[in-house]
């Protein structure tokens, strides 16, 4: 008789680890890049590691690096010269490769799905065997009866209590009956990626680190399927496909009015100045902190940026005054964007030293802050209802439709984007934020990285009240107000998470633009101030309760 798929399991040899022809193919490449590529790599490793070597002495260093370096051009000699036998060894070994690695992930595959169907149909028959069982054990118990006279109070409830434990006995039966099935499964689902990743990892080998695009696609989706749960899926993005409802809904009661170019534009323009002091806040809360003076910032800057981009002289109500408008465009421009962030970077400073130095929560030092900006802002200019920029200055820098602001704010993301993923200090930030501790142990300066956190946010706000002046072409020390919780709630939509160490910039991205959308669509509709708050109110209570779920969970 033919013998079934998974008596034939044993019988599947690993070609990856007993085919000659896969391990000759290695150590070809491997002698032919022992002098060339291999040695390449190794040599610049190694400059790399003397470089950042504290212990090395300059001149050490410098003698290294030359030898190595002469040692590297040698080495590339020998590369060019091996260039085309290497290539048709690649070629001909990752295509061989992939042949004995499809032909073994579906050997695989099929008796792992027979072992899964088998364990389905032993699951299906064992519950069905559970309930007959359960019925039985119920019967034998008897029904229960308060019009039995037979019964007596104690009897009914002993009854009741029997019933119960039977319940609970059936459960726990069939939750065992059912941890086989989805064990058959777990392996299963492991051998057959673990099948896959043997032929990705020696491609990987033969050709240095180096994919095709349809390589890198077929592995991320095997990733992905391997890595996928539905419910952990669900809970990750619960909120955005309500947010898609709610934006659909909106999309439909305005006849498709919302999807009109001017409409599109009007809420690229809100979000581009919104995003500068969501990027700002997003460093602080990337570290478990906050930022309550977003607000009184943004009017601070926007308000200095229109005292020097207006026609009038104003005057402090100390007499004080600052005329500048005999003054060159460029140079007032410059006095306008140099001083709005110069003030935004100082206040936001101290709030970052005293959270650093003496580590107060930001909550704290930056309520402070916004009290201190607040109360300066209305001693001096108390009985200015507003600053007025100069329409022909509002135009030149925000451009058609407000064109400029969102180019600059693309640019802005990019660089911050940079920082956080690229740099060492974007490192640290996610270190600090992770666990501040261990990183103040590993060497990090926990100081400085939260100063610098605050630094930087100080001149995304001073950008972004610079830009919001420009947009809408006048400002006061009120200006702003409730900016903070905008800011903060689309971090937190976006994913960075209060918990610290957790958050992308696409996320502060993508929750300013719903954000700003949000509120777009229901002043589009006419609906009341009010009931937007209790739509912003709702989604921040979500997306808090998603991120502590998503928290505890890993705990």
């Amino acid at each position: 008789m033919e013998k079934s798929k998974i008596e034939l399991e044993d019988q599947i040899e690993n070609p990856f680890e007993t085919d000659s022809n896969l391990t000759e193919y290695l150590v070809k490449l491997k002698e032919l890049r022992a002098d060339g590529e291999s040695k390449i790599i190794a040599l610049n490793n190694e400059i790399r590691d003397i470089k950042l070597n504290k212990q090395i002495d300059k001149e050490t260093k410098e003698k290294i690096i030359a030898s190595n370096k002469e040692q590297i051009d040698a080495a590339k000699i020998v590369r060019a010269k091996n260039a085309e036998t290497v290539k048709a060894l690649v070629i001909e070994s990752s295509t061989y490769a992939k042949e004995v690695g499809n032909a073994y992930y579906n050997k695989i595959e099929l008796v792992e799905n027979e072992k899964i169907a088998k364990a389905k149909e032993d699951y299906s028959e064992g519950a069905l065997k559970e309930k007959e069982d359960h019925l039985a054990r119920l019967a034998d118990i008897g029904t229960i009866s308060n019009d039995n006279g037979a019964l007596t109070k104690d009897d009914v409830a002993e009854q009741k209590s029997k019933v119960k434990a039977e319940n609970l006995l059936y459960k726990s039966k069939l939750s065992e009956v059912k941890s086989d099935l989805i064990q058959v499964q777990d392996s299963g689902k492991d051998t057959k990626y673990n099948a896959f990743l043997e032929k990705y990892g020696y491609i990987s080998r033969v050709r240095n680190g180096k994919h095709s695009i349809s390589e890198s696609i077929e592995y991320r989706r095997k990733h992905y399927g391997y890595n996928f749960v539905a419910k952990d899926y669900l809970l990750r993005n619960a909120l955005y496909f309500i947010i898609i409802i709610f934006f659909v809904v909106c999309i439909l009661l305005s006849g498709g009015n919302l999807l009109a170019q001017a409409n599109l534009i009007g809420i690229l323009s809100q979000t581009s100045t919104k995003l500068f002091f969501s990027l700002g806040v997003a460093g602080l809360i990337l570290i478990a902190g906050t930022d309550l003076s977003i607000g009184r910032l943004t009017g601070m800057g926007a308000s200095a940026a229109c005292l020097f981009l207006s026609n009038t002289t104003y005057i402090t109500n100390f007499g004080w005054s600052i005329d500048v408008i005999s003054q060159p465009l460029p140079v007032k421009i410059f006095y306008a964007l140099f001083t709005s962030i110069a003030l935004c970077v100082f206040f936001s400073s101290i709030a970052g030293f005293f959270s650093a130095k003496f580590k107060m929560h930001p909550f704290i030092t930056t309520l402070a802050t916004q009290l201190l900006i607040f109360g300066i802002g209305m001693v001096f200019y108390s009985s200015v209802p507003a600053f007025n920029m100069n329409l022909d200055i509002k135009k030149a820098i925000a451009g058609v439709s407000n064109i400029n602001i969102i180019m600059w704010a693309i640019v802005a993301t990019a660089i911050v984007w940079f920082i956080w993923n690229k740099t060492k200090f974007g490192k640290n930030m996610y270190a600090v934020g992770g666990n501040s501790e261990a990183a103040s142990v590993s060497g990090i300066s926990v100081f400085w990285v939260t100063m610098m956190i605050f630094i930087m946010a100080g001149v995304l706000y001073g950008i972004g009240g610079f830009f919001e002046a420009a947009r809408v072409g006048s400002s006061n020390p009120n200006a702003g107000f409730g900016t903070e919780l905008d800011a903060i709630a689309a971090c937190v939509v976006g994913g960075i998470s209060f918990n610290g160490g957790i958050g992308k910039i696409r996320g502060a991205v993508i929750g300013t633009l719903i954000f700003t959308g949000m509120t777009y669509c229901l002043t589009n509709l006419g609906f009341d101030v009010n009931i937007q708050y209790i739509f912003k109110g709702v989604i921040i209570m979500s997306a808090v309760c998603l991120d502590s779920l998503k928290y505890l969970k890993k705990v």
